[in-house]
């Protein structure tokens, strides 16, 4: 018994050696060949989709503490995965509120809204009108409903009743109803400024 009980034991290491050698031949060949096997490829990914949602022909409002400061309608809207992200197309019928009152109609080819921060981004070509008559256009523009601020994004060309401009930027403060041009190249009709100047 003695001998039998010797030859199981010198037999016992070798047997979990090959065990050993067997796991790590599998490991490798999963490793090695881990692209053509059925059940492998993304089913471990951890990547979300970029777009988590898609709307097409949409009517959107942007609310404030239950306050519309925006609205506008979009041919496609989508979604960020991170939800405070979103992307508006070929806008038109767009209006930015003041007070609950619009203040500026808007057309654009895109639009971002940031739902944390508040601000609405335009570009791809927007156009700004006002209700007095003047019009803005420039390749895009940056308004913030937090402090009703709009401040262009590249060169601007400026339109109204009482003559037009063109500016390097423009920023405008709705609140306190004050607009600011840098490197501007104006043309005025006297006689319509003034007339706009008394109308006020």
């Amino acid at each position: 018994m003695g001998e039998f009980c010797a030859y199981k034991l010198m037999r016992k290491p070798l047997h979990i050696g090959i065990v050993v050698i067997a796991g790590s031949v599998l490991i490798i060949s999963l490793i090695a060949f881990r692209r053509y096997l059925p059940y492998a490829g993304n089913l471990m990914s951890t990547q979300q989709p970029a777009i988590v949602l898609q709307i097409r022909n949409a009517h959107f409002v942007g609310l404030n503490d239950g306050k519309k400061i925006w609205s506008l309608d979009a041919k496609k809207v989508e979604i960020g995965q991170n939800r405070h992200i979103t992307t508006l197309t070929h806008i038109t019928n767009g209006k930015i509120y003041e007070l609950e009152e619009m203040a500026l109609q808007v057309e654009a080819g895109r639009a971002m809204y940031n739902s944390v921060a508040g601000n609405l981004h335009l570009d791809d070509g927007i156009t700004l009108t006002g209700s007095d008559g003047q019009s803005l256009t420039a390749p895009g523009a940056n308004w913030n409903s937090n402090n009703s601020t709009l401040n262009s994004a590249g060169k601007v060309l400026y339109q109204s009743p009482w003559g037009n401009a063109s500016t390097d930027s423009i920023s405008v403060d709705l609140k306190n109803k004050e607009m600011t041009m840098q490197n501007v190249v104006i043309s005025i009709i006297p006689d319509k400024l003034e007339a706009a100047e008394n109308a006020r």
